[in-house]
């Protein structure tokens, strides 16, 4: 069986559940928000378990696949932000760290160095997720912890990248 590009097809997968994970959440149909997040967490995990098991690795799918995440994240942010379950400054400190990460990391992969995502990374990464989940079944006040908590560590992670960035003067 041939699955050359399957991967990038569940990534993109994400794309088509935002829309309508975030009208589940704006109309406050928390059962089906709740599935849908569950749905895209597991195609998550899956695009890369596949790209791997199959070979299927490519250069579209490492850039794809984060930047598919990113606008599932901001996006269903957002979606809480107009449902007042959190507040914009929230918004603003992922995005903000988001940005600067995404943007240390190019630069240091022009200069040949290659900064694999870090165990604070993936453990800020599951804890977001935990929290946007809690969030869209209305568990408000224990998203909001979980948020803020993935939020302290993507700044200490976002530290030892701006460590890794400056040791090895990389913007000269």
């Amino acid at each position: 069986m041939n699955f050359t590009g399957f991967a990038n097809l569940i990534t993109l997968s994400r794309l088509v559940i935002t829309p309508f994970l975030i009208l589940s959440i704006l109309y406050d149909m928390y059962v089906i928000s709740g599935i849908l997040v569950g749905i895209a967490v597991f195609t998550d995990w899956l695009d890369g378990v596949i790209a791997r098991k199959y070979n299927d690795v490519t250069k579209h799918g490492e850039l794809l696949d984060p930047a598919v995440d990113k606008i599932f994240t901001i996006s269903v942010l957002v979606a809480f932000v107009e449902k007042q379950f959190i507040s914009t400054f929230v918004v603003f400190l992922i995005v903000a760290r988001e940005m600067l990460v995404t943007w240390f990391r190019s630069v240091m992969v022009n200069k040949g160095i290659v900064v694999p995502a870090s165990y604070l990374g993936k453990l800020k990464t599951t804890l977001q997720l935990a929290a946007i989940f809690l969030l869209s079944i209305n568990l408000i006040d224990y998203g909001n912890i979980l948020l803020w908590l993935s939020i302290l560590i993507a700044y200490i992670s976002a530290f030892d990248y701006l460590k890794i960035f400056l040791k090895d003067k990389v913007w000269s």
